[in-house]
């Protein structure tokens, strides 16, 4: 019973992404997890690496040969017609019973009588061995590992066996008999000849058709063939006999096509659904690498169930949690200024993303987890979030390797440059804060204390604490190194410091590994010089197309789950879950009203073969006749939807409605079911009517036949036989209805709009009244047609009602075996359509997490770029950027590791409050062009003019090119209010101090296997200072800022010349507010310039460790992000140090 439309015609459109247009996803985008996309899943309409203009991108389609396609679906095909085979031989085992049980002729003879005995031991052998067939077809027999090998091959042999062992008996049978009549076996030839097409695992062509016809024509032409020619009317028992074969062969190829259909369109569907999976586990996996690159795992796995969630808490939620034991690494470039002035800021960032690439690969190696790269500073952990005893061991191992790792950039850069690594041990508070652009951060003191190792070590040494060398149990060789007199807050904490100068046991890891690895490398040199002069280099698509093959193979061996069923349904193959029961009545396949045109063909042929073999009144006609015009109007109304080409659209659409309704469909089957069983009985009852009341036969005739029957009075029949003008107008073959009603239950089993219950309940209640009127209502004619066939030893009307039992029996296993198959296609359909959810709901979780990690066009480009190397960059340049720095300053005095506090986390709850809400005004629709870059302790970056739909033209207005600068400054000035607002709820006095800065930048992802975006030039080091030189409460800009905002409206006070480090005296202001017209007091006269001063972008990048632990700053005036000048790096100690942001 299969109802609703079916989207295996539904064509694959691929994977629809959910992405807003904007480039940040909303909130209601990462409180759901997904958007409306899952109504196209539902409707199996989907659509791949849709871009923010709608356009496609990416062909989720995989191009496979039609054979290699064909060839899959002919083992599919095959494997799901297995468990059909089994019921063939147990309706060949009915069979055999009852040719063993119901003896035809009477043992008079004693050579028939041994002939009959060696036929009753050839049947009980072919029982025998049916039903060790029957075991060996068995699924769990089949798929048995030393039988799996040569399964088809045996099934193939068994399903010969059995349908030669069957058309033998026929002939066999026959040659036995001494009347045979072409009535005999009439019954289970036409259930054979439907068997054939629904239940054996054979294509329809070359085999299928030879013993389709086979079986089609060997029944008459062995008849023929033995010269039945003692009974009168031959042809037209002929006729009768042939039609009615001839039409349990069309129902069952219509069937058969039926059922190829439905798995041809199960096994596209699988395709395609694979097709859609694959892609979609493909950008999954990739959103997930890129996740967990910046992400630890259980942070991300705990960010992607919230997702979707509601908490009542007054706090936002905070991923933070405090590890002990932790073994804190900051590595630093020394030298790198060096270089920076011969290298332009491509080729510099490449170099480093290189360098980069090779630190994660040893942070891999050794446990590290990389926390963030800020400039030429890399620093991770190691026992976080997975407690590790060797924690420290790893931490020095990964140093060393650091400092091996560094003279690739010597030999590249030809430059003397080196690493300076510090370690120390201590506690952490480890997580992210905020709800964008999330970055995973560490904060503590001895996160702070682990920078001041780095800072105060040497270069090419690694410089550790004695709190690190209580864990190193030796396996290192130290000497002092005495930072604690070169450091005070080393002093302070009360430190040891020392050098690492020899290692004395090494890296047990490496030293079991090194010989499998030199083992792994030559031979896959050598199979790839092979693979290389032979076949040359691997398509991509080759092994796409092969792995999708063995992925479908798989896919479709899985699903032949027929016994698995079982676990989710009842005994009367109900689904235990009620919301799946009604899916599945209200649920129809295409073309499923089909099969009613059985029941129509059914009805047609009982008035052409009756016509021909029994005698006829109109009586007769009318009551076969009369069905024929509602049968045919209820036949019409339900196929007629399926041939929208052939049919007017009105017709059509009334179809459609009147088969979405369950009740409707499955009555109107009810219906032609009961009038195609009870036309016959009805027909029955009117054939001895007309026998009687006509006259035909007198009906005491019959009754005195009948009597001298049963007491063998030979002169009586003999007159019955001698009275020619009775046997020349009498067709006395009421056995045809009985075989006809096989027919009638051929036709029942196949509508497809009911369960196998509601069937089997009809074809029961049709063979009873069958039943019931071949003993009690055609008894007298059986008894003649006994007569003219040589006295059976059982009468043919138990003979007959016993083939209808058994045919009834034999169709009832048939019809739950096709509910099961199509509750099992049902259940497929299901389950893709679930698991295509889960697999959308986790890419769409895992697009929210990653598009709050980097912006939503460099994720793009790192997801559909799967197959990129180390070396790949990825950078933009931008011409017109604005960009901000807002910090607290006072939020140093505010943090404090005490009890009192939670060791800190309630410290940075209150910071991660702050920066929540800083990151819910880039939801306003007024701000969705700023771009959160990241957060450096309690430091707010962000930048506006990143956006690569924004198009401007150099001699645009200022007002139109610069507009996202205004917007820019709109949102300092938020910021200041919604710091403003919290200080009044929760009673402090925190201040921001901003600075802006517009012109040109670079942005770009250092580190493929593990991206950092951020953006770097001389605009972004201004920024830097600008808000480092400021003072509370105030957002300074220069003065090429200030000319462009006073275009906007904006007023300014004049602060004068600063020092700036490395760009020496700048003139700056403090933005004062908004007017109509823009002023400016200065304590000299100042000219508005028309165009702003463009900045020229340095060819070099200026290198800085500022804020490399997110924490403090070694410059006094910078707080860049990524590169700057140390001008004097050899003296940093000498510079003044800005206080700690977490001191």
């Amino acid at each position: 019973m299969l109802e609703a439309k079916s989207a295996a015609s539904t064509p694959l459109n691929g994977i629809q992404k959910n992405c807003n247009n904007s480039k940040h996803p909303n909130n209601a985008t990462m409180k759901n997890g997904h958007s409306n996309s899952t109504s196209n899943v539902e409707k199996g309409v989907v659509a791949v690496g849709e871009n923010d203009n709608g356009n496609e991108n990416v062909d989720s389609s995989v191009d496979m040969p039609k054979d290699v396609l064909e060839k899959l679906f002919e083992n599919y095909f095959f494997k799901q017609r297995r468990a059909g085979l089994k019921w063939f031989i147990f309706t060949a085992i009915l069979y055999n019973f009852w040719t063993f049980f119901v003896r035809h002729e009477p043992p008079t003879l004693e050579t028939i009588a041994d002939d009959r005995r060696s036929f009753n031991s050839y049947i009980l052998i072919e029982i025998v061995t049916l039903v060790i067939m029957r075991i060996f077809v068995d699924r769990r027999v089949l798929d048995h590992k030393h039988i799996q090998t040569f399964s088809k091959r045996l099934t193939m042999k068994i399903t010969y066996f059995v349908w030669l062992i069957f058309f033998l008996n026929i002939i066999f049978y026959f040659k036995l008999e001494i009347y045979p009549s072409p009535r005999d076996l009439l019954g289970w030839v036409i259930l054979f000849n439907f068997l054939f097409y629904v239940t054996l695992p054979l294509q329809l062509w070359y085999k299928g058709a030879i013993f389709g016809i086979t079986s089609l024509t060997i029944f008459p032409l062995t008849l023929w063939g033995l010269g039945f020619c003692n009974e009168p009317f031959v042809p037209e028992q002929y006729f009768a006999s042939t039609a009615m074969i001839f039409t349990a062969a069309v129902i069952g190829l219509l069937c058969y096509f039926m059922s190829e259909a439905k798995q041809r369109r199960a096994f596209l569907e699988a395709k395609k659904s694979l097709e859609v999976k694959m892609v979609i586990e493909e950008q999954s996996a990739e959103q997930e690498r890129l996740l967990l690159s910046v992400l630890p795992k259980h942070v991300a796995v705990k960010m992607r169930q919230d997702l979707g969630s509601t908490s009542s808490e007054p706090f936002k939620k905070i991923y933070m949690s405090r590890h002990e034991n932790v073994s804190i690494l900051y590595a630093d470039i020394v030298g790198f200024t060096a270089i920076s002035s011969t290298y332009s800021a491509q080729d510099l960032v490449k170099m480093l993303n290189e360098l980069f690439a090779r630190f994660d690969s040893l942070s891999e190696k050794y446990h590290q987890l990389r926390i963030k790269i800020l400039g030429d500073c890399y620093y991770c952990i190691s026992g976080a979030p997975d407690e590790r005893p060797d924690h420290a061991v790893l931490c020095v191992h990964m140093g060393l390797s650091m400092v091996e790792a560094i003279k690739y950039v010597q030999q590249k850069a030809n430059s003397p440059v080196d690493m300076r690594v510090g370690i120390h041990t201590g506690a952490i508070l480890a997580g992210i804060l905020g709800q964008r652009q999330w970055q995973f951060d560490i904060y503590s003191k001895d996160v702070e204390l682990a920078n001041k190792m780095e800072s105060s070590g040497k270069a090419g040494r690694v410089h550790i604490s004695d709190k690190t060398l209580a864990f190193l149990n030796g396996e290192f060789e130290v000497e002092p190194a005495y930072g604690e007199r070169h450091d005070e807050a080393l002093r302070i904490a009360g430190l040891k410091t020392y050098f690492i100068t020899n290692v004395l046991e090494p890296f047990e890891e490496e030293r079991r590994l090194s010989v499998e690895r030199a083992k792994l490398l030559e031979e896959y040199d050598k199979n790839f010089m092979a693979e290389d002069k032979t076949t040359g280099k691997k398509s991509p698509t080759n092994s796409k197309n092969n792995n999708f093959k063995v992925r479908l193979q798989e896919e479709l061996i899985s699903r032949d789950g027929h016994e698995d069923l079982s676990k989710c349904t009842n005994f009367f193959l109900k689904f235990k879950e009620k919301s799946l029961e009604d899916g599945y009545a209200a649920h129809r396949e295409p073309f499923s009203s089909l099969p009613l045109i059985a029941a129509l063909l059914v009805q047609l042929l009982d008035i052409i073969y009756s016509s021909a073999i029994l005698p006829r009144s109109q009586l007769h006609l009318i009551n076969i006749s009369t069905p024929l015009i509602p049968m045919t109007m209820l036949v019409f109304i339900s196929i007629a939807e399926s041939f929208p080409n052939y049919l007017p659209e009105s017709i059509v659409s009334l179809s459609k409605r009147f088969n979405d309704i369950t009740f409707v469909r499955e009555l109107t089957a009810i219906i032609l079911a009961l009038t195609i069983g009870l036309s016959n009985v009805v027909d029955m009852y009117f054939y001895v009517t007309y026998l009687k009341t006509d006259h035909v036969v007198l009906e005491s005739e019959i009754d005195t036949f009948t009597e001298a029957i049963a007491i063998q009075v030979e002169p009586v029949s003999a007159s019955i036989r001698a009275n020619d003008s009775v046997t020349g107008v009498i067709h006395m073959y009421p056995s045809y209805m009985s075989n006809y009603c096989v027919l009638i239950l051929v036709a029942i089993a196949v509508i497809a709009q009911l369960t196998h219950i509601t069937k089997i309940v009809l074809m029961m209640v049709i063979t009873a009244l069958h039943c019931y009127c071949n003993i009690y209502i055609l008894g007298d004619l059986y008894a003649f047609e006994d007569y003219m066939s040589g006295n059976p030893t059982m009468p043919t009307s138990k003979r007959v009602s016993t083939v209808l039992v058994m045919a009834a029996v034999a169709l009832s296993f048939i019809v739950r075996l096709m509910d099961r198959e199509d509750r099992v296609i049902f259940k497929w359909k299901t389950e893709v359509a679930e698991q295509r959810e889960k697999a959308t709901d986790m890419r769409q979780r895992n697009e929210a997490l990653v598009y709050n990690i980097l912006p939503v066009h460099v994720a793009e480009h790192f997801m559909k770029n799967t197959k990129r190397s180390h070396d790949d960059l990825y950078s933009q340049s931008y011409a017109e950027v604005g960009v901000l720095f807002a910090s607290m300053p006072n939020f140093s005095d505010f943090y404090s590791e005490e009890t009192v506090n939670n060791q800190g986390l309630e410290c940075l709850r209150f910071l991660n409050e702050v920066i929540s809400d800083f990151d819910a005004l880039l939801e306003l629709p007024q701000f969705q062009d700023i771009i959160k870059i990241k957060t450096i302790g309690s430091t707010y970056m962000a930048a506006s003019g990143i956006n690569s739909n924004r198009t401007s033209q150099p001699d645009d207005p200022i007002t139109k090119r610069w507009a996202h600068l205004e917007v820019l400054v709109e949102f300092a000035l938020e910021l200041k209010k919604a710091l403003h607002g919290i200080n009044e709820q929760s009673f402090n006095h925190f201040v921001l101090k901003m600075g802006i800065n517009h012109g040109p930048i670079t942005a770009g992802v250092i580190g493929a296997r593990k991206p950092h975006y951020d953006i770097w030039g001389n605009t972004v080091n201004v920024a830097s200072r600008m808000e480092s030189t400021g003072k509370a409460g105030a957002i300074q800009v220069t003065d090429e800022t200030c000319n462009i905002l006073q275009e906007f409206g904006y007023t300014f006070q004049q602060r004068g010349l600063v020092s700036v480090k490395g760009k020496g005296q700048l003139m700056t202001f403090y933005l004062e507010g908004k007017s109509e017209k823009g002023s400016v007091t200065k304590s000299t006269s100042h000219q508005k310039s028309e165009e702003p001063i463009k900045h020229p972008v340095e060819n070099h990048l200026q290198t800085t460790n500022e804020h490399c632990n997110g924490h403090s700053a070694v410059e006094p005036d910078i707080k860049t992000p990524l590169l700057d000048v140390r001008a004097h790096e050899n003296n940093r100690s000498s510079d003044g140090e800005r206080e700690a942001l977490l001191n």
